[in-house]
């Protein structure tokens, strides 16, 4: 059985992990004046709370997804993007130095919340500056990110939510 108190766990600023930028801010009247109905739909990130920031879909992008997405205006909300996705302003992303995947993407998500849980608001923005110096703690295999552990873990607890279904 994988336990996370098995593993040794070790901090990394984000910056070791993730080249960090804003994403192209597409204007709303843009997207539904050339949106095809037609073509596959992709998400419109936004800073919603809810919905994995997802407040539209288009059939334009901007952004190429297997990234994360933070909302840098209020509260820090974190996600995992799969897809290709147009994104509003205050969306920022951290595109990864590693080979990321749903489930490592998804484990990272839930340390970064973890790690940041109220510690940012409309007050106090989780900025880039910020998001680059955040530390997060993750399991380690010889000092560097588990990556296979973080996978293999995740994937486990998809597989006992499917079983319950």
């Amino acid at each position: 059985m994988m336990k996370l108190s098995d593993r040794e766990w070790k901090e990394f600023m984000l910056e070791e992990l993730f080249t960090i930028g804003g994403t192209k801010t597409t204007p709303l009247n843009l997207l539904k004046n050339n949106n095809n109905k037609r073509e596959k739909q992709l998400p419109y990130v936004t800073t919603k709370s809810t919905y994995n920031g997802i407040d539209n879909f288009f059939s334009e992008y901007t952004e190429e997804g297997n990234v994360i997405t933070i909302d840098s205006a209020t509260d820090g909300y974190i996600f995992y993007q799969l897809n290709k996705f147009s994104a509003s302003d205050h969306v920022e992303k951290l595109i990864p130095k590693f080979k990321l995947n749903k489930y490592i993407g998804l484990f990272i998500v839930i340390s970064i919340k973890k790690a940041t849980k109220k510690k940012y608001s409309y007050g106090y923005k989780f900025s880039q500056t910020r998001i680059k110096r955040q530390k997060i703690m993750l399991p380690v295999n010889a000092c560097q990110p588990d990556y296979e552990f973080m996978e293999q873990y995740m994937k486990r607890k998809e597989n006992e939510i499917l079983d319950r279904i």
